[in-house]
């Protein structure tokens, strides 16, 4: 009697691309004065509609695009998209990336941010310059946790995870399609976690 021969098929993975940027170092450097800065003169924009608690300027005017401290972190943000986008065979020579905008979110303990996606954008990320030990998890989770009966698992591997986590680092950076849902876990730290998240669409 023969055996039927098959295959598994990853039609529709989630795509996530994590670096450690070579030069963080320099780079940290040169925001951190930049930070202090717009904390000073930016008030908190926390959107009405989040139900979490931190420090952000992602409703700002502005955007930190426009400060030059911020000049050598967007540069390897571009830089990182596109190859990105390479691996997702985006066709950037027909229609390039275009470096949207970019924010700052600084966590305190006990802050968290619930799940969501970028509306409207194609590639979306988050750069760590400041992960203390016990900083709130980056959670990428499954697209179809909410549509599909669960049913139960002997191990949870990459085939049935609900949701992967990522641990802050400091010069970490991760980028992944806008529509990925994802949050933040909440902060153990008494120091500050603070992130730079970003948008570019074509």
């Amino acid at each position: 009697m023969s055996e039927n021969n098959g295959e598994t098929l990853l039609y529709f993975p989630t795509v996530v691309r994590e670096v450690q940027i070579a030069n963080a170092a320099e780079i940290n450097k040169q925001i951190d004065a930049g930070i202090e800065k717009i904390r000073k003169i930016e008030p908190n924009t926390l959107p009405a509609a989040w139900s979490c608690e931190l420090y952000t300027t992602i409703g700002s005017p502005g955007t930190l695009k426009d400060h030059e401290e911020f000049a050598p972190l967007c540069k390897v943000i571009v830089e990182e998209a596109q190859k990105f986008a390479t691996t997702l065979d985006l066709d950037i020579k027909f229609r390039p990336l275009i470096f949207t905008e970019c924010w700052l979110n600084i966590y305190g303990e006990g802050h968290a941010q619930e799940i969501h996606t970028h509306a409207n954008c194609v590639i979306s990320g988050i750069y760590y310059a400041k992960a203390p030990p016990g900083s709130g998890e980056l959670l990428i989770h499954s697209p179809y946790n909410d549509t599909m009966l669960d049913p139960p698992h002997n191990n949870v591997n990459g085939f049935n995870m609900k949701m992967v986590p990522i641990k802050p680092k400091e010069g970490k950076m991760i980028l992944f399609r806008s529509y990925v849902k994802h949050s933040v876990k909440p902060t153990k730290s008494k120091e500050e976690r603070i992130s730079i998240a970003f948008n570019l669409t074509m």
